[in-house]
Order: structure tokens, then C-alpha cells, then sequence
């Protein structure tokens, strides 16, 4: 075993390139650097919905923390082989000795990516319970029953694959050590890596679909529906990812220069777990907006209406009548006294609802009342229903 020579014989007439080969290093850089950004951003909303406009923390927000402590780990691996052996660089331009580190940080970054997604997705289904599956009524529709089948795949499937990632050679250190291998145990981690692949990529189009009708039957007008919806789908992007990683894995399985087909694997791998974070913070965005005022400005710029009903004042509220010879005010109260306070509504008080999808469900409080107020005025009777 000559350490220093290619680690895969070059093609006919091809002299190898150890100093300095062809790479694309910095597409990487951009990758890694956009990924990291976008989930950091997502992570950061997150926290501060929860923290400082919610003040709760709850079992999805620590799944989520753990998740991107992980997923730093997995770009920590990715970061480390942009020096050696660089991205989209031929594997004969690789001395053999520096694929013992190169084996090494793909192995710590398929732990690490087994890791976040299972994470991830467990808790972007236990929150989305609490929303659309109130309890005492969890077990009535197949929303509840298709969040614990998700959850229990995610779960054990997670568990299995970095055993069998820790296991697929025997010493351990044989797993990136090829010094060790001839004298060693293993087994091919392709199948594998497809299994992990294809339980991802159901998993993300089970979480696209499930909630979709229980949204479609809330009690809320047609457009909110749909704005809700268009939210959950973005759990497209995930699929899209899924998918793309599934095939790139097949490809590279296939592939005898596996340090050239690596890059498409381990950008479409990143993608997924940064689409896991995006999803993950979809939920706290609306409430973002709607408190901090975020929303209403928005709109306004794109030359959108807004209303709220937390900004009702006494002055918008009350109602001047005219004061005809045959005007008379209900009740016999004249205008300018005291009494007249009763025709003042008082504002109300900041609701405790929110525009945010974390309460689309929610428990019937009591009776509702409908009160009818008859105003006479010149001569005409005139129904009002608040």
C-alpha cells in the first residue's frame, strides 16, 4: 500500500495533481456559508418568539437547540474538507494517506446529519399536535395517528443508522483508518445511505400532506385558509432537497471517484437540515409580524389595507346622531350627560388571540351571546347586530 501515491489510478495520459488541483472550493464556501445563515436567522426568530413574546419554552424548543448544535457539527466536517481534499477535486489528484482525514469528517458528518433531521422532524410534528390536535380529541383523525407513525419512524430510524454507521467496520478506527482495513471487518454502508435517504424523503412529503386537510377545515375565512396553507407547504422545499440528496446518493454510490461525486451529497444533505430549521420556524413568523407591527408595514408597502381590532378606540367607536325635532336617543338619555357614557364603548382590551399558527385550534371557553340593539331614528327603525 503505497500512502503517497493517488487514491485512484488516473485515467490513461492523466499525470496526477497532488499540490494544487482543480477544485470548486468556493461554491462550497458559499454553500456551507448560506446554510449556516439561514438557520442561524431561523433559529434566532424562533427564540425570540418564544422568549421574549411568548415566555415559554417547551420539549420541540429543546429538540430544536439540540438539532442545531448538531448540525454545526456537520458543517464543522464539511468545513474541514474544503483544505483536503477540496471540493470537486478527482480522486487520483488524492494522496492515499490524505483519505484516512477526508473518511474521517464524511463519517463524523453522516452521524451528525443522522442526528439533526430525526430531530428536526420530531419536533416540527409535536408542535404542529399541539396546534391542529387539541387534547381530548387527539385520537379522532388520522392527523395524530400519521404525526406518531412519522415520529416513531424518524426515531428508531435514527438510531439505527448511526449504530450502523458506528458499526460498519470492526475496530472502530477502521472506519477511516484504510491501514486498518485489510486486517478488519466491514460492510457496505450504500444500502444504508439509500434506506436513510429514501425514509427522508417519505418522511418530509408525510409532513407536506398531513396537515392540509385539518387546515382546509378550520373555522376561518377562505383566503386565511389558504395563507395558512401556502405556509405549511413550504415543506416543499424539504422535498425537493430529499429528493435531490436520494439521487445524488445513488449516484455516488455507483461512482469509483466517490471524492468527486461527494460535494453534490454533502450541499443537498446541508439543504435539508437548513429546510428542517426554515420549517421548524414557520409557525412563530406570523406572530412575529402581527406584534411587532412587522405586518402592518408590509402591508402598507405593498399597498395593502390593514385593520386590526386591537387598535378600536372610544372616538372611532362612538356614533354622532343627528338631532332632528324627531330624534330621540334610546332610553330618553339627552346628549352631553353624564349618562350618555353609556353609549361610549369602552376599548377593548388586547386579545389574547394571535395571527400566529400556533393557536388554530382552540377549546370552546362557554355560551356565546348575541345581543340586539334597536335604534329609532327619525321615524325608522334600524336593527343593529355587534
Amino acid at each position: 500500500m503505497n500512502l503517497n501515491g493517488p487514491a485512484l489510478a488516473p485515467p490513461p495520459g492523466v499525470t496526477p495533481d497532488f499540490e494544487s488541483p482543480p477544485n470548486n472550493n468556493p461554491l462550497a464556501i458559499g454553500v456551507i456559508s448560506a446554510c449556516a445563515s439561514v438557520s442561524t436567522i431561523c433559529l434566532l426568530l424562533r427564540a425570540y418568539a418564544r422568549l421574549w413574546l411568548q415566555r415559554k419554552v417547551q420539549i420541540e424548543d429543546a429538540l430544536t437547540l439540540c438539532a442545531y448544535g448538531c448540525f454545526w457539527g456537520a458543517l464543522y466536517a464539511e468545513i474541514r474538507l474544503i483544505d483536503t481534499p477540496g471540493y470537486f477535486v478527482h480522486q487520483w489528484n488524492v494522496r492515499l494517506k490524505d483519505m484516512i482525514p477526508t473518511t474521517y469528517y464524511i463519517f463524523i458528518f453522516g452521524v451528525f446529519y443522522s442526528i439533526v433531521l430525526p430531530l428536526l422532524k420530531v419536533a416540527i410534528l409535536v408542535e404542529w399536535c399541539q396546534m391542529f390536535a387539541p387534547r381530548g380529541h387527539r385520537s379522532e383523525g388520522y392527523f395524530w395517528w400519521g404525526c406518531v407513525a412519522v415520529i416513531f419512524v424518524q426515531a428508531t430510524s435514527g438510531v439505527a443508522i448511526v449504530i450502523s454507521l458506528n458499526l460498519q467496520c470492526i475496530p472502530h478506527e477502521a472506519i477511516w483508518d484504510l491501514t486498518l482495513r485489510p486486517t478488519s471487518t466491514c460492510f457496505n454502508l450504500h444500502k444504508v445511505q439509500i434506506a436513510s435517504a429514501s425514509i427522508q424523503l417519505i418522511s418530509d412529503l408525510a409532513i407536506l400532506l398531513l396537515p392540509q386537510q385539518v387546515i382546509w377545515r378550520l373555522k376561518m375565512s377562505w383566503r386565511k385558509r389558504m395563507g395558512v396553507s401556502f405556509v405549511f407547504g413550504l415543506g416543499l422545499l424539504a422535498c425537493v432537497s430529499a429528493a435531490c440528496r436520494l439521487e445524488v446518493t445513488l449516484t455516488h454510490g455507483k461512482s469509483a471517484d466517490a471524492v468527486w461525486t461527494l460535494p453534490p451529497l454533502a450541499f443537498w444533505a446541508a439543504a435539508e437540515m437548513t429546510c428542517g430549521f426554515f420549517i421548524v420556524s414557520l409557525p412563530c413568523i406570523p406572530k412575529i409580524l402581527k406584534d411587532t407591527g412587522a405586518g402592518a408595514k408590509i402591508k402598507r408597502a405593498l399597498g395593502m389595507t390593514t385593520s386590526s381590532g386591537n387598535n378600536y378606540t372610544p372616538s372611532a367607536s362612538k356614533r354622532t346622531w343627528d338631532s332632528g325635532t324627531s330624534g330621540t336617543n334610546h332610553g330618553g338619555v339627552a346628549p352631553g350627560t353624564a349618562s350618555n357614557a353609556y353609549y361610549r364603548l369602552d376599548p377593548l382590551k388586547p386579545s389574547e388571540s394571535s395571527e400566529s399558527t400556533e393557536y388554530l385550534h382552540k377549546h370552546d371557553a362557554g355560551i356565546t351571546r348575541t345581543t340586539r340593539i334597536s335604534v329609532t331614528q327619525e321615524g325608522e327603525d334600524r336593527d343593529m347586530w355587534p
